[in-house]
């Protein structure tokens, strides 16, 4: 990673994620004689992109898992996210972004970040994170990603081991309220060594399941 992504990455966990270590109690704990199901899909236009000044778009895709495993007594957790960049003028694809995450380092209920861009205090997210893969197109592009110039990953078109997070906001929930359009999934790289993202694709929920089965 080169300075400048690092400095921009470093921006960009200021204004986007609240620290692990500051994370809130779970709100949701599954019965050890239960298997907690959730099935989770965001698909649409992308809802950071659009704030580039009117440069690019983007469209997200992004599926999810989180179950209750009676084996290991923890919840796991699937991802899988595609992200497609467009130049606005041309209707070009510029950039995509690839990940997955067969099985979660972690899966944690019931937290909350501070959303500087948004202007408000997200609660009750759902956290999923762990080592995974990505790939992304060999583009070296940079952009305006919520108010900050920041330069894409790139993989050289192939696959490479990564962290990979998903976070996902079942209602849109935040403190006094509610998001008016519905609930929301972000998926995306993940440096974890600090545990923060790197970049990814936010759009709103298309389908979220939960149940406990016996």
């Amino acid at each position: 990673m080169n300075t400048k992504l690092k400095v921009t990455t470093a921006l960009l966990t200021s204004l986007f994620l609240v620290s692990i270590i500051a994370v809130s109690t779970p709100a949701i704990a599954a019965k050890p004689d239960s298997r907690l199901m959730i099935n989770i899909m965001a698909k649409g236009d992308d809802l950071d992109v659009g704030l580039d000044l009117g440069i690019y778009r983007a469209t997200t895709l992004i599926v999810g898992k989180i179950r209750f495993d009676k084996d290991s007594g923890v919840l796991q957790g699937r991802v899988e996210f595609h992200m497609k960049i467009y130049e606005i003028s041309s209707g070009e694809k510029v950039y995509a972004i690839k990940g997955k995450l067969k099985e979660s380092m972690m899966v944690l209920p019931g937290q909350e970040f501070d959303c500087t861009v948004r202007n408000v205090l997200w609660t009750n997210l759902w956290f999923v994170f762990g080592m995974g893969m990505i790939k992304t197109t060999d583009t070296p592009l940079e952009i305006v990603h919520r108010g900050i110039s920041i330069l894409l990953p790139n993989t050289g078109g192939k696959w490479i081991p990564a962290g990979v997070v998903m976070m996902v906001s079942p209602y849109g929930e935040y403190e006094g309220g509610f998001w008016e359009d519905g609930g929301w999934a972000f998926a995306g790289e993940m440096d974890m060594v600090n545990m923060v993202p790197i970049f990814g694709g936010v759009t709103y929920l298309t389908n979220y399941m939960e149940k406990f089965v016996p």
